[in-house]
């Protein structure tokens, strides 16, 4: 039955991965913003008011994002991601102007931001044994939605079967399936930090009937302190632990000199594409589709070998970069 169970929720949460990156108007934004008939803003409010936006955001949320996402149990931080990009596409359609747009960016900001959530949600209801699985496929899914988003955006753009404004309408329903999907994701009861020992606090609650309404209120007072201080002890401990390590050191950097690099790429690329001199098809859905495809299949690939990265870490840090 707990077996079972797993399968199901693992199930749920690749359909919502899928889901929330199946977003076939995103190969074509720049095109929809500076298009006469779509939004259009000129290229320098795009490239210079609009597009600095989304980083910033991302940024500046990631810190407390990892934190909420603990204290409310993955599961609502989910839903927030599945709402805020709900938001986003929705400014793209109805709301015009620059304004509207640099709000959209801080909704897309939130939304990617919270992906913490959708990455760490199925480790708490699964065994240690696992993850290595359930990253691979939850990952797998996400990767694997962008690239039908990227295929479905060349196809339908190709065929002349939607034009750039149309694909939003086809995001807007994607990301709202998956909001959909979220709203049935189990509860986690734990968490890392802030309810690790929630379960012992409820045992403890039993006598609460034969107390006081004013012992009940200095309990729960004392309680809470202890709990911010233990998570303010855990929180320093796991930093010293792991920024002591070397190896966590170097992928680390490595992470965040890698992720800025492909989001400096991925937020201008469609910049550099659109100022080239073309005049046949653009193929930009079929270039954002066939990246992913092959990263996709690695994460799954990854998923089901075991490797000792002691000894071929640095190869593979080599080769990624």
């Amino acid at each position: 039955m707990q077996e079972r169970h797993y399968r199901i929720t693992l199930t749920a949460l690749c359909l919502y991965g899928f889901f929330k990156e199946l977003r076939p108007s995103e190969p074509y934004l720049t095109d929809y913003l500076i298009g006469p008939q779509y939004k259009n803003l000129t290229q320098e409010d795009v490239y210079n008011k609009v597009y600095p936006v989304w980083p910033y955001a991302y940024f500046s949320l990631l810190i407390p994002v990892f934190l909420l996402t603990d204290f409310l149990r993955y599961k609502p931080v989910i839903i927030l991601e599945g709402v805020a990009y709900i938001v986003t596409w929705i400014l793209l359609l109805w709301a015009p102007g620059v304004l509207a747009m640099q709000f959209m960016e801080i909704a897309y900001g939130i939304a990617t931001s919270t992906e913490i959530a959708y990455l760490t949600y199925i480790y708490a209801k699964v065994p240690p044994e696992k993850y290595q699985t359930v990253t691979s496929l939850a990952r797998s899914a996400v990767l694997f939605g962008r690239f039908s988003s990227g295929l479905c955006s060349q196809l339908l753009s190709s065929l002349d079967i939607l034009d750039y404004g149309q694909l939003n309408y086809v995001s807007l329903v994607s990301v709202s399936t998956a909001f959909f999907i979220s709203l049935f994701l189990p509860k986690v009861t734990t968490s890392i930090y802030f309810h690790g020992g929630q379960n012992h606090r409820k045992g403890e609650g039993e006598d609460e009937a034969n107390q006081s309404t004013t012992e009940i209120h200095e309990a729960k007072s004392t309680t809470e302190m202890v709990m911010r201080k233990s998570v303010a002890r855990r929180l320093i401990q796991d930093a010293k632990t792991a920024y002591t390590k070397p190896a966590i050191i170097k992928w680390s950097v490595w992470t965040a000199l890698a992720t800025c690099g492909n989001f400096q790429i991925g937020n201008y690329i469609q910049t550099l594409w659109h100022a080239i001199p073309n005049d046949s098809e653009d193929y930009n859905g079929a270039v954002e589709a066939a990246t992913t495809l092959t990263g996709s299949l690695v994460v799954f690939i990854l998923g089901y070998v075991t490797i000792d990265w002691t000894k071929w870490g640095n190869l593979a840090i080599v080769i990624m970069t």
